[in-house]
């Protein structure tokens, strides 16, 4: 049976593979970037089952018309020789900051337009960031390094855990009982917590950079297909109003908002009855939850967030496609 990661990628391919076939019936002219991200994608996409292979397909082209009404770029050549090329992200460039999955570009006489899709399968995790005792989210998510303050707070916690591991490299994370909360997560949360509101206090940029290290640095659109509820929704990310351009003289069918970045945290608390989870509510209507579990069955020292966009500005584009 295929892994997540693979159904993942096999989806990536669907969509490349569905507006190829869309835009080549319509005579558009368009090309494939055959490299090895797009060479691994299409192995993964071929090795599941027909039906899988059909779902993938059709949650794609279900997907078409709308993308197309609103980036005029993906139907408008400047001449014929303007071809339309398709590519396939490395994870390098999601390490980076940029979530788009399948880009689409032309560079045609200097010509620089370009649009992306990033593709969920089944979830809508932003990111799987970790923390640890020589991990500084602080530079690494917004370029304001974390105190030396916090790092303080955080060492008995990793220390505990280091000696943990070093005991017995086979200690699972389930014999720690009830006292993985009292002793880890509730401690780490905190001084997780305290520092955020620090950073974020006292750099005025830091929400925002918060934001496009969670959702994505360049602006693109979200396309998730959701098997139990039987829909694929389309999202625009439409930060600095970069989507939705006129393109050779032809202008979007759909317009889409600009949604703007975060200034300032409203509220950073624990969620009522847990003790393993944070919600952040920002201004211009974003909302983030943090969870931080234990990633594996055996002691690590490092713990991994779950983080979730639970909402979004209000005028964000959102279709849903049944």
């Amino acid at each position: 049976m295929p892994t997540q990661v693979e159904n993942g990628k096999a989806f990536e391919y669907a969509i490349a593979k569905a507006y190829y076939d869309y835009l080549e019936d319509r005579g558009v002219t368009a090309f494939f970037q055959a490299d090895e991200h797009y060479q691994n994608a299409k192995i993964c996409f071929e090795i599941q089952t027909e039906d899988s292979k059909a779902g993938f397909y059709t949650a794609a082209m279900k997907t078409i018309e709308t993308m197309v009404a609103i980036e005029p770029g993906l139907t408008s050549p400047r001449e014929k020789e303007d071809w339309l090329r398709i590519r396939l992200a490395s994870d390098r460039e999601g390490a980076f900051g940029d979530v788009r999955d399948v880009i689409f570009s032309r560079n045609y006489n200097n010509l620089a337009w370009e649009m992306g899709i990033s593709a969920k399968n089944n979830h809508d995790a932003v990111k799987h960031s970790r923390l640890s005792q020589t991990i500084d989210f602080g530079k690494e998510w917004m370029e304001c390094p974390c105190s030396s303050r916090y790092f303080s707070e955080i060492k008995p916690v990793f220390d505990y855990l280091t000696r943990l591991r070093n005991q017995n490299p086979q200690f699972k994370w389930e014999e720690l009982g009830e006292s993985k909360s009292e002793e880890i997560y509730v401690p780490l949360l905190k001084a997780f917590r305290k520092e955020m509101l620090c950073l974020t206090k006292d750099n005025s940029a830091a929400p925002a950079n918060l934001l496009q290290y969670l959702i994505g640095r360049k602006p693109f659109y979200k396309v998730i297909k959701e098997d139990r509820k039987n829909i694929v929704v389309v999202k625009a990310f439409n930060i600095g109003g970069k989507l939705n351009q006129t393109v050779n003289g032809r202008k979007p069918v759909i317009k889409t908002d600009v949604v703007r970045l975060p200034t300032r945290i409203i509220e950073f608390e624990f969620k009522d009855n847990s003790d393993t989870t944070l919600m952040m509510i920002l201004d211009e209507g974003w909302q983030i939850s943090f969870r931080i579990h234990s990633a594996s069955t055996y002691i690590e020292t490092s713990l991994k967030f779950d983080i979730n966009l639970i909402g979004n500005p209000p005028i964000l584009f959102t279709q849903h496609l049944f």
